[in-house]
């Protein structure tokens, strides 16, 4: 993580010795000698005795914001300066460059204890440097509020600590200024565990109310992630929350609905192409589904979930026949039998190239079941017992 380029404000305390004191009240020439000394504490008192005198004094409400800096008083800094400001903007340009270098000395404060946190393998130190790094872009974000680079390491110094409900407020900021595709993903996945925490809380408990907040919180990612993909179009991680939330809501009309017209917008888009061939199977439209995950491996031959899932899609088209057939009281086994067989042959090619990956296998043993073909589903059957 870079840091920034700061000025030193110890050229204003050079420049504020070579100034001299010509034509300054006793009170401003002992606060000025004071500061050269840096006794700040005996310089704030002779200048609030100035501006006793002197409320418009512009130029010691200046030096009061300097004096705060220097101790590290960045809110007392900046109420003075505008203090300063309110009355003229003859100290203006200093005013900018010492809060510049206050915000870039924060901002890099900060940077180096995330690095710190980064690097440290104890979890009390990682906690440590992780709020000191909070404090220093907190700072930042209160002297420069449009600086969005601060806001998005606040907010993800929150996500790392696991105080999602304190990242929300800055992300939302971000969101507000027009900011990076990541505001809206991260925003999204924040109401997406909420709902899925309360999703689960009604599986448990069969309460109605815990339903409804997870529907509210699923709506609210839905939302977000709908506004993020207008924003900024084809964005793979809104695609996936998108995707995940239409899933939680039962949604798979829309959900497919949302994808075709993603795929029009975008044909190369494989990550449409690919939710939409899921959401296809899920509305038992498989011919459209499987054209899709074929259309994903011409894209990019290497991107295996497409094999799973165009397997997924024949499996279930085969097991769809057979209930239609059981159903009429007919044997449905010569017309799903292909089915099954291009299932199998689509989860050859996944195993291959995601050999640790268990539901593969699953399904491929599944697929042997249903064809009988018993010597097959057995040597699959002893690779999950070896993956177990």
């Amino acid at each position: 993580m870079k840091k920034i380029n700061i000025l030193f404000s110890g050229l204003i305390l050079l420049g504020l010795m070579l100034s001299g004191y010509q034509c300054s009240s006793a009170e401003m020439s002992s606060a000025k000698l004071y500061i050269q000394q840096k006794n700040w504490d005996k310089a704030a008192e002779s200048l609030n005795k100035e501006i006793s005198k002197n409320p418009k004094s512009d130029e010691a409400y200046y030096l009061l914001g300097l004096i705060s800096k220097e101790k590290e008083d960045i809110k007392g800094m900046v109420e003075n300066f505008n203090k300063s400001l309110g009355i003229s903007s003859k100290y203006k340009n200093e005013i900018d460059i010492l809060t510049q270098n206050s915000w870039a000395e924060a901002f890099n404060g900060g940077v180096a204890n995330y690095n710190k946190a980064a690097q440290s393998k104890s979890k009390d130190t990682t906690a440590m440097f992780l709020d000191k790094a909070l404090e220093k872009f907190n700072t930042a974000i209160f002297l420069e509020p449009d600086s969005l680079e601060a806001y998005k390491i606040a907010s993800m110094i929150y996500l790392n600590k696991g105080e999602n409900d304190k990242a929300i407020p800055i992300l939302e900021k971000i969101v507000e200024k027009k900011g990076s595709d990541y505001a809206y993903a991260q925003l999204a996945e924040i109401y997406i565990k909420k709902g899925e925490v309360k999703n689960n809380s009604y599986k448990a408990s069969k309460n109605a109310a815990d339903s409804v907040a997870a529907q509210k919180d699923f709506t609210k990612a839905l939302d977000i992630a709908k506004k993020g993909l207008n924003v900024h179009p084809g964005n793979e991680n809104l695609l996936q929350s998108l995707a995940s939330i239409y899933g939680f809501l039962n949604q798979a009309e829309e959900g497919a609905a949302l994808f075709e017209g993603e795929v029009k917008k975008n044909p190369n888009n494989k990550l449409s192409r690919l939710y939409y061939g899921i959401f296809l199977t899920n509305i038992q439209n498989y011919t459209g589904a499987v054209t899709e995950f074929a259309e994903v491996i011409k894209l990019d031959p290497n991107f295996f979930e497409a094999y799973y899932y165009e397997g997924f899609a024949y499996y279930n088209w085969g097991l769809t026949i057979l209930k239609k057939a059981d159903a009429n009281k007919e044997d449905g086994r010569p017309e799903a039998n292909p089915k099954f067989e291009k299932c199998v042959e689509n989860l050859k090619v996944y195993t291959e190239k995601a050999p640790k990956e268990r539901k593969g296998y699953d399904l491929l043993f599944k697929a042997y079941s249903r064809l009988s073909k018993t010597k097959e589903a057995e040597e699959i059957q002893k690779i999950l017992m070896e993956m177990k």
